[in-house]
C-alpha cells in the first residue's frame, strides 16, 4: 500500500496535470471568445471549437525575411509617372 502522506498524487501523475491545464486553457479560450464551453469536446478532432482552439494553439513558423516589406520613409519617384 502506498503512503499518501509522503507523496502527492499529482506528483506522481503528471498526465493528469496536463489533463486539468489543457482543460482549464480551453475552458479560458471559450470565456474569451465567447463560445459554449463543453469540457466533453476536449481532444474531440471533429468538434468545431476544439478544432478553432487548437488552431489558434499550432506552431508558426518565424518570419524568415523573404517577403520585401513595405518602406514608407522612401520618397516616390513621381517622374516616371506620367508619359510625355
Amino acid at each position: 500500500m502506498a503512503n499518501y502522506r509522503t507523496t502527492s498524487y499529482f506528483e506522481t501523475r503528471p498526465d493528469i496535470v496536463r489533463l486539468f491545464e489543457d482543460l482549464e486553457a480551453y475552458q479560458n479560450w471559450c470565456r474569451f471568445e465567447l463560445c459554449d464551453f463543453n469540457p466533453a469536446d476536449l481532444y474531440r478532432k471533429d468538434s468545431p471549437l476544439y478544432s478553432a482552439y487548437s488552431y489558434t494553439k499550432r506552431v508558426r513558423r518565424p518570419y524568415q525575411g523573404n517577403k520585401p516589406r513595405y518602406d514608407n520613409t522612401r520618397k516616390p519617384n513621381y517622374e516616371n509617372r506620367f508619359s510625355r
